[in-house]
């Protein structure tokens, strides 16, 4: 049984201190404990009393207490923050990156400051610089693209660095990537293996995306190597992820060729516009064409009909670029590159012909 909350002693009106001033020594001495106790309180709840916990609570809830952490990074030379950089905050795939992020570090007891590179990595530079100021503990960088002075600037000031979404060129650096080519790869399997033969791609843009220009190298060598060609009127490439982009991209593609039985897109998101298209000119998927997307959008379920797709475990991949910053900031040396596997989601949008 939960016993009745016993009120803080209060203390005298005159020497309580002003609510911007609290200390951890007030906050005990307005609970009637020692501040160990406050401490471990705030930091290991589970290890005390009952009681002593309720009333350091209720003082701490009555006075709005933040904890000082200008005056712990002074003590243990540690911020207990870590900066994360991303290309952009449109894409729903680096929002749950995010929310995966945040969550592990909360879990150690970081803070987590974030900023949006729009795959500059000038900019990228200057956001490190600036987060660096900020007297953050580590950086989590996303992509494959970074200038070689970031990481100089890094490890002068004693920086952890981890890596996402990054490519194979990586020597001395904790890394965490995705096998996009291969992904794409088995979107392309999957239709010639469900008798498919006159397939189109269509594709993000793969200029300033090189994962997306992975998926379309992978797409492009599967496809030479079950027919012996990949032919350049076969793909199409949209310059950004809007709507509307895709169904000009699906409307040159069937303008050009209208034998198509099936559309391979390297991003999910390409399948909203390709299916308006494909409607407009009284088309159904599966029925007519085929639709296999890549990296599994939580947005692919809800594509009518759902979109059949290779699962990238983009929350998991930022998870462990958290857990392997974590590993170095307790000590441990940088991990070297580890690749998160990958698998096909079969929903209603391919059929067997």
């Amino acid at each position: 049984m939960t016993k009745p909350r016993t009120p803080a002693p209060e203390a005298d009106a005159g020497s309580r201190p002003s609510l911007n001033d609290i200390s951890l020594v007030d906050v005990a001495r307005m609970a009637g404990v020692s501040p160990a106790t406050v401490s471990r309180v705030l930091n290991h709840p589970k290890l005390v009393r009952e009681s002593k916990r309720q009333a350091v609570e209720d003082v701490l809830a009555r006075v709005s207490y933040i904890r000082n952490n200008a005056a712990r990074a002074l003590i243990s030379r540690k911020s207990l923050t870590v900066g994360l950089i991303v290309p952009t905050l449109a894409n729903p795939l680096f929002a749950s990156g995010i929310e995966a992020i945040e969550q592990t570090l909360q879990g150690a007891g970081y803070g987590l400051l974030v900023a949006c590179s729009y795959r500059d990595p000038d900019r990228e530079y200057e956001q490190t610089k600036v987060m660096l100021e900020r007297g953050v503990d580590g950086m989590i960088l996303t992509g494959p693209v970074h200038k070689e002075d970031l990481f100089q600037l890094t490890h002068s000031r004693g920086v952890a660095v981890s890596l996402q979404d990054c490519n194979a060129d990586i020597l001395d650096r904790s890394a965490v990537a995705m096998r996009d080519a291969d992904a794409m790869a088995l979107a392309i399997d999957t239709l010639v293996a469900r008798g498919h033969r006159d397939i189109a791609i269509l594709t993000g843009p793969t200029g300033n995306t090189p994962p997306v220009a992975d998926r379309l190298r992978g797409a492009r060598e599967r496809m030479t190597h079950h027919f012996g060609r990949s032919r350049d009127n076969d793909v199409e490439e949209t310059p950004d992820y809007d709507a509307e982009s895709s169904v000009l991209a699906v409307k040159r593609l069937l303008d050009r060729k209208s034998s198509y039985t099936a559309i391979a897109l390297t991003g999910d998101i390409l399948a909203i516009g390709a299916v308006m298209e494909l409607r407009r000119r009284g088309l159904s998927v599966p029925k007519d064409i085929s639709l296999i997307g890549c990296g599994d959008q939580v947005m692919t379920q809800y594509v009518d009909p759902p979109l059949t797709t290779v699962h990238l475990p983009f929350r998991q991949m930022a998870e462990r670029a958290a857990e392997r910053l974590l590993e170095q900031l307790a000590g441990a040396p940088p991990s070297g590159l580890e690749y998160m596997n990958f698998h096909l989601v079969e929903r209603a949008s391919v059929r067997t012909l």
